[in-house]
């Protein structure tokens, strides 16, 4: 990245991320999302090569031991790296519980959150979204329309006890408890632009199609 260097980590605090892979990849068969494979390696392998590049940590939320099974060999990848499960502990609450449940396993002040099915999350935008969120509740990328990118964002632990008066309100939705935070950071899409131009950061994974354009568009950039 035109003359960056990497970040001296000694001198950050310690961060966490979260990723939140629990989903059950309905639209493409259920199958792990995280373990699709596209040029030699598996989405979470990718995953994690990107957030080791800005965090100390990563947890990985996950359903269940079935599906923390299916993901630990990718694990055996990272040996120098610290890499936890954690465990819903509410059914059917979607990724709010997640979120949850990882900031509870979590060892940091501050932890980026994001979707398991996410191949280029960037780790300069990560690092922004940590500086953004120092000091303050959490740091939450918004979009020129207003809408907002919730699975991935910078959180603090101060979202716990705001998701669990959620879920009493009968509330799921991730923004229910960020909103009720008193200092949150919007960061604009635009400068999270200036560093990732074509926001490949926020590029998910819902279908073999999905799989197909990414392929696709990678080999284009590379011509």
């Amino acid at each position: 990245m035109g003359g960056k260097t990497e970040p001296d980590r000694e001198q950050m605090k310690f961060r966490s991320a979260i990723v939140l892979a629990g989903g059950r990849g309905r639209r493409m068969g259920m199958v792990e999302k995280a373990l699709l494979e596209f040029e030699g390696k598996t989405i979470l392998e990718r995953l994690l090569e990107s957030l080791f590049r800005a965090v100390d940590e990563v947890i990985l939320s996950v359903r269940d031991k079935n599906q923390e099974e299916k993901l630990r060999p990718v694990l055996e990848k990272f040996p120098a790296r610290e890499i936890r499960f954690c465990f819903d502990t509410l059914e059917d609450a979607g990724p709010l519980e997640g979120i949850r449940a990882g900031l509870l396993e979590s060892r940091a002040e501050y932890s980026f959150v994001c979707a398991g099915d996410m191949p280029f999350v960037d780790s300069w935008v990560v690092d922004l979204l940590f500086e953004k969120a120092s000091g303050h509740d959490a740091a939450l990328p918004k979009w020129e329309d207003g809408n907002f990118e919730p699975l991935h964002a910078v959180y603090s632990r101060k979202l716990i006890p705001e998701i669990e008066k959620a879920f009493e309100r009968g509330k799921r939705s991730v923004l229910a408890p960020v909103f009720e935070m008193k200092d949150v950071v919007f960061v604009g899409v635009s400068e999270i632009r200036e560093i990732d131009p074509e926001l490949r950061s926020f590029v998910n994974i819902n279908t073999v199609e999905d799989i197909e354009f990414i392929i696709g568009s990678t080999l284009g950039n590379e011509k």
